[in-house]
């Protein structure tokens, strides 16, 4: 492989440092000789999510409400990793937490990672899958959580279909869990 195609980083400044996130400005020189400047936005945490399925074969989806987008959207559980939390730690606490469901570990499936915003973060997204996953709670995280409901195969592609599931991470997810497994 000839290294002369990366591209490289010859400095970099913060151009915002927050709680969350940091976006820097990258000095880049291109394969070319060119130099660029480049807005990287570096994650503080990597996220993690859940396709949970119970024994029927319904996944449980959490509605939320995301200001940004001023849209009420069904989603998979999922979360951002704490420090010092494995990614399947977390799965299984945003599933209790979002949907008050439990799943087994043994019953736990790792699906990969792969990258949200490939080119322009540094964000990682593990990916997992559970059967058997079980309601046992009604009590949801009031602050972030509308609901939570279970849904059919049918009902999820429908869903995707109609464009009412929008978020990346659930389409990636749902799409694993419809075509791969």
């Amino acid at each position: 492989m000839n290294e002369d195609k990366f591209w490289k980083i010859l400095g970099t400044e913060k151009g915002f440092a927050g709680n969350w996130v940091d976006i820097n400005v990258d000095k880049v020189q291109l394969p070319d000789n060119s130099v660029i400047e480049f807005e990287a936005i570096g994650f503080h945490r990597n996220g993690a999510g859940i396709v949970a399925e119970n024994q029927d074969g319904e996944v449980i989806l959490v509605k939320n409400y995301r200001y940004i987008n001023d849209y009420y959207s069904w989603e998979v559980p999922a979360g951002t990793i704490p420090p010092d939390m494995h990614h399947s730690d977390c799965v299984l606490e945003e599933l209790k937490e979002e949907a008050g469901c439990e799943a087994v570990r043994e019953n736990l499936t790792y699906l990969g990672n792969y990258f949200p915003s490939i080119g322009s973060s540094n964000q990682i997204f593990h990916c997992y899958y559970a059967k058997n996953t079980v309601k046992t709670s009604s009590e949801l995280d009031g602050n972030e959580i509308l609901e939570s409901r279970w849904f059919s195969k049918d009902e999820i592609i429908r869903m995707i279909r109609d464009g009412i599931i929008k978020d990346g991470f659930s389409l990636y997810l749902l799409f694993r869990w419809l075509y791969l497994l």
